[in-house]
């Protein structure tokens, strides 16, 4: 049996999904709505749920540090950034970091593209 949303059969007599619009996740290609990165906002604080243009984020990756995970001192200062590349589009924070210009902390978060 077929199961219909809205006269739209999602999952047919096989009970393979049909008719699925394309969402979260679907794609794997770099930037396209929906995909993920781990990106950085520099001389910024990032709050979970809020959206950023993405000429605003910056791709990185290997967190490095010599401190106690925690503590204020060095924790995350050495992420790679790659400070020449930015994004398209709106993306939306999965995560919170926040921003003190007194410590060298790195704000990098999780972000997905919305639009």
């Amino acid at each position: 049996m077929a199961i219909k949303v809205n006269g739209t059969t999602v999952i047919d007599d096989s009970r393979n999904l049909v008719n699925i619009v394309s969402g979260a996740g679907s794609s794997t290609t770099y930037g396209d709505v929906g995909t993920y990165i781990f990106g950085y906002i520099a001389n910024n604080g990032i709050t979970q749920g809020s959206t950023y243009s993405g000429s605003s984020i910056n791709p990185c990756g290997e967190a490095v540090t010599t401190a106690t995970p925690g503590t204020d001192s060095d924790f995350g200062s050495n992420i790679t950034v790659d400070a020449a590349s930015s994004n398209s589009g709106t993306w939306r924070a999965m995560g919170r970091s926040n921003y003190n210009s007194g410590l060298t902390r790195g704000r990098a978060t999780l972000f997905v593209r919305i639009s």
